[in-house]
């Protein structure tokens, strides 16, 4: 059986395939690579309208109708914190007797949103810990928002492609100089841009199958990367639950600042020990060398 060797050489074809069945996996994502940004615009919209028309109609299917005249305003997509607690205040009594379709409505709403790199995740985060409560509301989260981050990026690794080369590829380029130099520590330093502000979560979700980034340092990385924002987020809905008003609640708290730094200087210790061991290593190979670098 004959060997194939893929031109696509990222993460998820970058290896040695065999049999009809992969040649015929290959053509169709060289099909795929081979569309025009505007064919790509137009599949995504598609896959945009049939997901969020399917959300619409499980939403409405599952979540409760009976609800009072005065409370019937307060259901929509939270983008406050006093969304979150009208919302949370309509499904506090439902989601007594339907605990389990209420959590199948949120994991499938924020999947869908992160999924296409669409804002307003932090407030339903929020949202989670309001109704589920700190624990559960924080497994929840995590993982809707780490699959979700996967989804998205399939959708730009299958479908993306050509608006991903037509409007990012400048920012892809500079990004990926600097992830070729920490390829000895990928996952730390995937990590620590995913806790830190430094680049915007949906570009990475994007960004990530171009870049040369694995699904499973994605994936655990992402994960890692969102626990920090997660507690927070999540600490923040439960204290909504409890308060009769939601003014004065903010997320920049001391405890919650004191908790990022110490996971980014986790995540980026392993980087700087790894940076000094290779300068010790190149020191004693050639010591003008080292010297130059410095």
């Amino acid at each position: 059986m004959t060997d194939i060797h893929p031109s696509d050489t990222t993460p998820l074809l970058g290896h040695q395939q065999q049999g009809d069945q992969t040649t015929k996996k290959l053509g169709k994502r060289e099909r795929l690579l081979n569309m025009s940004p505007l064919q790509s615009f137009l599949i995504l919209l598609c896959l945009v309208v049939v997901s969020f028309t399917s959300l619409y109609l499980l939403l409405q299917w599952m979540l409760p109708k009976d609800v009072p005249e005065d409370q019937k305003d307060w259901i929509k997509f939270p983008r406050s914190y006093e969304d979150v607690q009208h919302l949370s205040i309509v499904l506090s009594g439902y989601v007594v007797e339907h605990y389990y379709e209420v959590m199948a409505c949120f994991i499938v709403t924020y999947l869908t949103l992160q999924a296409f790199a669409i804002p307003g995740s932090m407030m339903l985060s929020v949202l989670g810990g309001a109704l589920f409560k700190f624990w559960v509301g924080f497994v929840v989260v995590s993982v809707s928002a780490t699959v979700g981050a996967l989804f998205c990026y399939f959708i730009s690794y299958y479908i993306g492609h050509p608006i991903v080369e037509k409007y990012l590829s400048e920012r892809i380029a500079k990004l990926k100089a600097k992830i070729d130099a920490k390829r000895n520590t990928l996952f730390f330093y995937f990590a620590f841009l995913r806790v830190t502000p430094l680049i915007p979560n949906w570009f990475m979700n994007v960004a990530s199958p171009h870049l040369g980034i694995p699904v499973h340092i994605f994936f655990f990385g992402t994960y890692v990367g969102v626990v920090p924002n997660t507690i927070v987020s999540v600490q923040v809905g439960v204290a909504l639950a409890k308060l009769a008003s939601p003014e004065g609640i903010t997320l920049l708290t001391p405890e919650n600042i004191i908790m990022t730094i110490v996971v980014c200087a986790c995540l980026i210790l392993p980087i700087l020990w790894n940076r000094h061991q290779a300068k010790k290593e190149l020191l004693k190979q050639d010591p003008e060398a080292a010297h130059e670098r410095e």
